[in-house]
């Protein structure tokens, strides 16, 4: 079974309308799903707390076994090649800098559902990223942040699950970027789930069973 990890509906929307989703719980969290497919949507909220909890629910109470984290990000690194309206697949994510309750190292996303989209780094925060000297500190780390994706590859393995990452560029996680990030939101929440419908179509069945 196939769960999908969502921080925000307007995030998994574009995704939920183009395979029909049905939603079939609302507590704790949201969750939808997939017609034709051993799969289900859920959206946590942000945070890392929300991401974790989610991640463990799928796991534990779902059956999933393998999870997908989607949604999206900003840029922490001047480059030519990663601009807003971008997909990108993750293969590594972290906390950034070690610190009091933050895991050290990264945890690394083997499952490679989307071969051609370009990779990247993730880093995971408590805060969102709209700050010239934050984005600066943590570019040491990768050269995308977010505020889910390190816990939920975390929670993955700790439970022995696989996990892959697709993230959409929303802004380039500096000084004023809020407005980008609303403004871009809904495109690239869409790019992202043409990107997921596309990953997740040879996992097709039959039926998918009860959540």
């Amino acid at each position: 079974m196939i769960g999908i990890l969502y921080a925000t509906l307007p995030e998994a929307r574009p995704f939920l309308k183009r395979t029909g989703a049905q939603q079939t719980g609302d507590r704790p969290f949201s969750l939808f799903r997939l017609p034709n497919l051993a799969a289900l949507v859920m959206v946590s909220g942000m945070g890392k707390v929300a991401a974790a909890l989610a991640a463990q629910t799928l796991i534990r109470e779902k059956g999933c076994d393998r999870l997908i984290n989607a949604g999206v990000c900003g840029i922490l690194v001047d480059s030519p090649v990663l601009a807003p309206g971008q997909v990108m697949r993750v293969t590594e994510a972290s906390e950034g800098p070690p610190g009091p309750g933050i895991r050290g190292g990264s945890v690394y996303c083997t499952e490679n559902r989307w071969p051609d989209l370009p990779t990247a780094r993730l880093v995971t925060v408590e805060r969102p990223v709209f700050d010239a000297h934050v984005r600066r500190r943590l570019s040491q780390w990768g050269e995308l942040v977010d505020m889910e994706g390190a816990v939920v590859a975390w929670v993955a393995g700790l439970y022995g699950a696989t996990c892959a990452m697709i993230k959409g560029i929303t802004d380039t996680a500096d000084d004023g970027q809020r407005t980008d990030l609303h403004y871009n939101l809904a495109a690239v929440s869409d790019a992202i789930a043409a990107h997921l419908v596309n990953g997740i179509s040879d996992d097709v069945t039959h039926g998918c069973g009860s959540p």
